[in-house]
């Protein structure tokens, strides 16, 4: 222990330093998370064939609202007359609380009437005195429904089953969009084993 004692201190400072510390353990490398995988993008929810209002035209004419003196030049007197036969939904801009309207029947052709102003409500392709058009799809006299589905393949597929309710043959239904924004209303075709017969413009109550 003397001997010990009696070495100079620089040497027990390097005993010192020499003696091993345990060392630490080199950090592991962190292993980045894993990508996330790409969602895939969701289908575009399915739009009903639609038509614009615009694209409907009858007989060269867009289909808007004409004065009664208007009709009556065009097409004369009406065969007949149905007062107040109109009780809802009217195709007419009127006010609410106008009365009724009526309904001018020309062969199987339909206008409803208020006042002065008169629109048309359906027509009939079968006389050939009237032809319509959606863009660039007929609608007369001639038209099947082989033409229509090529245009409108999925609403043409409502019109494979009768049409039910009492009404004869089969039925397809367009609505209405104005400016891509749909509207209350819808453009029904009526065919008759595969031939068209007329066209109405429903308008719900």
């Amino acid at each position: 222990m003397k001997q010990l004692s009696s070495l100079p201190s620089f040497l027990l400072l390097c005993l010192a330093a020499c003696q091993s510390n345990p060392s630490t353990p080199a950090a592991t490398a962190a292993t980045p998370p894993a990508a996330a995988k790409p969602t895939p993008p969701r289908p575009a929810p399915a739009t009903p064939e639609h038509i614009e209002a615009s694209m409907v035209t009858v007989s060269g004419l867009p289909d808007e609202e004409v004065t009664t003196q208007q009709l009556i030049r065009q097409l004369g007197r009406p065969d007949r007359i149905a007062k107040g036969a109109v009780e809802c939904g009217s195709r007419l801009s009127s006010p609410i609380d106008r009365p009724d309207g009526d309904l001018w029947y020309y062969g199987k052709t339909v206008y409803e009437v208020s006042g002065t102003q008169a629109i048309l409500s359906s027509f009939d392709v079968t006389s050939g005195k009237f032809r319509g058009k959606i863009g660039k799809l007929v609608l007369d006299k001639n038209t099947t429904l082989e033409d229509v589905r090529r245009f409108f393949p999925a609403a043409a597929k409502e019109a494979d089953e009768p049409a039910g309710h009492g009404r004869p043959g089969e039925v397809m239904s367009l609505p209405f969009y104005d400016k891509g924004v749909p509207m209350d209303g819808a453009l029904e075709l009526q065919f008759q084993h595969g031939h068209l017969q007329a066209v109405e413009f429903f308008s719900p109550c």
